[in-house]
């Protein structure tokens, strides 16, 4: 019977004269590498003077900066995302903008109509 390796103080076993095996310290195992979270990503949709923008940023760094985009788009995005609260003060832009529009264009159809009246009063005269 092969002698029994002797234990060292701390645990380690020495290996018999015979053994060709290597015997290597215990080793602390390593911690795993701390990956970063990502900075906070904000996407911002905006309604100021009649127009629809989307920005975006990324901690500090800015993405995209305001674009303008459709008020059919806004309105989908908002609607896509849910939010009761958010999609009604979008439907509430909407349909005053909306009011508005109607407004100006019935102003520029009764404008329109005096301007060809005006027009139609007038002579052709020969050039």
């Amino acid at each position: 019977m092969p002698p029994r390796p002797a234990a060292d103080p701390v645990g380690n076993i020495e290996p018999a004269a015979g053994d060709r095996q290597r015997v290597t310290p215990d080793r602390k195992p390593r911690k795993a590498a701390r990956t970063k979270a990502p900075a906070a990503l904000t996407v911002t949709v905006a309604y100021a003077d009649g127009e629809w923008t989307v920005a975006a940023t990324q901690g500090t760094k800015a993405l995209a900066r305001p674009v303008p985009v459709r008020a059919t788009e806004a309105v989908q995005a908002v609607t896509l995302l849910g939010v009761p609260g958010v999609q009604q003060a979008v439907e509430e832009i909407v349909a005053a903008a909306r009011t508005d529009a109607e407004r100006a264009a019935e102003r520029l159809r009764t404008e329109l109509a005096e301007v060809e009246a005006r027009l139609a009063e007038l002579p052709d005269v020969p050039r």
